[in-house]
Formats: structure tokens, sequence, C-alpha cells
């Protein structure tokens, strides 16, 4: 869910402070034990969100999975560790991707891909290459939004076809648009003229 075309506030910040923000916020919210400061930071979330200009029909059916899953998350730590504690925990994760849905949707593809090439830099001494390795995170971060579209799509037209508690009807479909995004995007960067091949240095 990366927009690369955002003109919020939000992507004029270059992509390695808002996710090292992202991170220090992350890593704050389990140091608070306060339901109320935790219900404030979720407003702040919201705000956030809503003042980053996104188009809230990408988040339509994440937010809808989100709350599923935290929903699930609130009864079965309710009844585990009791419901303060439930409340704590799901206002920490709500608040946790509500600014990381921020941060993804104003941040471009290729400033995400310049940001974690510079943080896989140092990892060029153990023989890794670092642009192979923010090319991948990258396009694992543009993709699983993605395939999850596609999934609900093929979903929703074999339930239309009254196939949708077939689970081959649904994965077999799935698994062929799949491999036709990667052999689409496998090809664009061939046409780019990509080359994941570490840099080489020769002595004269």
């Amino acid at each position: 869910m990366i927009a690369a075309k955002n003109t919020s506030w939000l992507s004029r910040i270059p992509a390695g402070w808002k996710f090292g923000t992202l991170l220090a916020i992350s890593i704050s919210l389990y140091l608070i034990s306060f339901w109320q400061v935790l219900l404030a930071l979720l407003l702040v979330s919201i705000a956030t969100l809503v003042s980053a200009r996104v188009d809230f029909k990408q988040l339509r059916m994440p937010l809808v999975t989100l709350a599923a899953i935290l929903a699930v998350v609130l009864i079965l730590l309710g009844i585990q560790t009791g419901w303060l504690n439930a409340t704590i925990a799901v206002l920490r994760l709500l608040t946790m991707c509500i600014f990381a849905y921020s941060v993804s949707l104003t941040t471009s593809f290729d400033a995400m891909l310049e940001l974690f090439q510079k943080v896989a830099s140092p990892l060029r001494v153990l023989g890794a290459n670092p642009a192979q390795i923010a090319l991948a995170l990258s396009m694992a971060i543009r993709f699983i939004p993605e395939l999850k579209r596609v999934y609900f799509e093929v979903r929703e037209a074999q339930h239309a076809r009254g196939l949708g508690n077939n689970p081959l009807a649904v994965s077999v479909p799935l698994v062929i648009r799949s491999l036709k995004i990667a052999d689409e995007t496998a090809e664009a960067l061939d046409a780019r003229g990509y080359d994941s091949a570490p840099a080489r240095h020769h002595r004269l």
C-alpha cells in the first residue's frame, strides 16, 4: 500500500525519519502500561492518518481485517489475562498499525528502496548485496497488500459461482494470478536493466 503521488505534509518527510520515528513509537508503546495514554496515542495516530490525505478505499479492507483480528485477540486475551490487559494490548497493536499505514501510504517505492539499501549497506562486508536485500524488502511491503487484494477478488468471484467453500477453487486461481504478477514484475525489472549482482572492484 504505497502511494507515490501523495502530497501531504507526511509525504515530504524523508523516509528515514518516518521509519525511524515509527520504530521509536512501536517500542514506546510497549513501555506504556496506562490505557488512558495509549488511547490518547491512538487518537493521535488516527489524526495522523487522516491528515496524510490517503485514499481510504485502500484501507477499507485492511482495516476490516485488522478489526476482526483484534476482536479475536481482545476476546482471547480477555479470557486468559483479564480485560484490562487485553484492552491495553489491542490499543498498542491498533495504534502501531495505524501509524504504520500512515508511513507506508506516504512513502514511495523508490524512497523505501533507497532507505533499505542504506540500512543494509553494512552487510556488504559479509558478502551480502544491499541492493538485492532492499529490493526484496520493498517488494514484500509493496506486494503483500496486492496479493491480499487478489485473494479477496478471487474469493468473491468463486463465491458468486457457488465455489466459495472449495479450497482448490480459490487457491488455484490465486496461485496463477500471483505468478502472473511475479512474471510481470520480473519483466519490468529486466526492462529497466536492474542488476542485482554485487559490484566488483578490480585492482589495476
